[in-house]
């Protein structure tokens, strides 16, 4: 059994894990990251396929301010990453609207915006008591009942569950948004600057609210590129990296707090940052294994397909079109690499839960898949496709349960009071954009 002592040990792996220890190490001297397996990139690692590497899905840091553009910039290098600027774009009733990824919905019509902008003027007028909100079931209970009725089907349609199984989280995910972009912009962000109760509830392009409008990505490459870059930095600042499955956490001393892991390795620590899902996480704890599970992991099928140019500057085009496969074609090449005989990809992220045929037979639905990404504009009109390979996985995104807050209560409550604020979890609950975990965990470490 070996022993070891750090000022700092990080369990989790990926972007999280890595940027946390970086930040960490402005502080402290001897950090440790323990990642459940040897790819510590996580999400990150590429799918290789046609002579070159490619993401799983859209992988940007966006949504980023300048202050955290800079401190990533420091992290890897100053051109490290290229800036592609924000450029997304929303298929809403198959119309395209440019620099928005939320649903666009004057594109189902006139009569079915000014229906919605009429609920919320009544609701503006007739205030509610607050209730409390642990479910999407609640929360979409305070939108108007046209968009209740889309997010409930899509809900099960995509996701695979019902909205009262989902914590009023998953609010976070594009398709999902409670602000609602009901108008068009220029009317939107009248109504945003001069009341709250619609700033609180309507949405409008990044651009137009003045926010900064940053996507970056190493130009060219692929986004384990940059997860590589990231752990060369930490190794040379002498951050250490062990990959170990079955870690217990235990309180050893007023000092210290003990890890052991199937390893055989007993590991002490003066602080413990933990960054991944709360699932895992419980079952660091003895005391927490009884939780029931709080994280859903989506099934997504990908598809890629290689093409002969690119027809399109977005770097992805959001599907909310109810009953459509997509819920995002992604211009691979476009930022990326091509393959190995030059050729451009196009890969899209298929959502569809409650169709077992597209389970069982996800060939079947190739040609479907590639009308929408015409329809997306990624792929003109006669454009055609030379190739495609999929790939079907059973866990992709994390999305949290409607018991998420509960047992997020829960545990805290308990390291609080068995560890006296020694083990601590950043980002728990927050959304998941880069940026806002980011946020949260260098506010939590300053």
């Amino acid at each position: 059994m070996t022993e070891n002592d750090y000022d700092i040990v990080i369990i989790g792996s990926g972007y999280r894990a890595m940027i946390t220890a970086y930040l960490a190490s402005k502080k402290n001297k001897k950090i440790l990251i323990i990642s459940k397996s040897k790819n510590i990139s996580g999400i990150m690692d590429p799918i290789e396929w046609e002579g070159a590497k490619f993401d799983k899905g859209y992988q940007f840091l966006d949504g980023i301010n300048k202050h955290q553009k800079n401190l990533i910039n420091n992290f890897v290098g100053e051109n490290f990453l290229y800036d592609f600027g924000y450029g997304a774009a929303s298929l809403t009733n198959n119309k395209l609207y440019a620099g928005h990824a939320i649903p666009y919905w004057p594109h189902q019509g006139n009569l079915f915006s000014l229906k919605l902008f009429i609920k919320y003027l009544f609701r503006y007028f007739i205030k509610s008591k607050k209730k409390e909100i642990d479910s999407f079931e609640d929360l979409i209970k305070l939108l108007p009942s046209e968009i209740k009725k889309i997010f409930s089907y899509e809900c099960e349609r995509r996701i695979g569950l019902k909205p009262n199984q989902l914590s009023h989280r998953i609010q976070d995910f594009p398709f999902f948004s409670f602000r609602q972009t009901i108008l068009p912009d220029k009317f939107s962000y009248f109504l945003k600057k001069n009341f709250n109760y619609f700033n609180e509830i309507i949405a409008c392009k990044r651009s137009t609210l003045g926010l900064d409008c940053i996507s970056l990505y190493p130009k060219g490459k692929y986004i384990g590129v940059f997860a590589e870059k990231m752990k060369r930095v930490l190794l040379e600042k002498g951050v250490e990296i062990k990959d170990s499955d079955g870690v217990k956490i235990e309180n050893q001393n007023n000092e210290k707090i003990q890890i052991n892991t199937k390893n055989g390795d007993c590991i002490n620590a003066k602080k413990i940052l933990i960054v991944t899902e709360l699932d895992d996480a419980k079952n660091f704890f003895d005391e927490m294994a009884y939780l029931d599970s709080s994280i859903y992991y989506l099934p997504s099928i990908l598809y890629y397909f290689t093409t002969d140019k690119i027809n399109s500057g977005f770097q992805y085009v959001q599907g909310n079109t109810v009953d459509n496969l997509i819920n995002r074609a992604n211009n691979m090449s476009l930022y990326g690499q091509k393959t190995s005989s030059g050729e451009c990809v196009i890969s899209a992220e298929v959502l569809d839960n409650k169709n077992s045929s597209l389970w069982n037979n996800p060939e079947k639905y190739v040609d479907k898949v590639w009308n929408e990404i015409k329809l997306m504009k990624l792929a003109s009109k006669d454009q055609n496709y030379s190739k495609f390979k999929i790939f079907p996985i059973k866990k992709t995104t994390p999305m949290q349960l409607s018991n998420f807050d509960k047992n997020s209560e829960i545990l805290l409550k308990f390291l609080k009071t068995k560890f006296n604020n020694k083990v601590s979890f950043p980002g728990l609950g927050k959304r998941t954009s880069r940026a806002f975990f980011l946020d949260d965990v260098e506010n939590f470490i300053n």
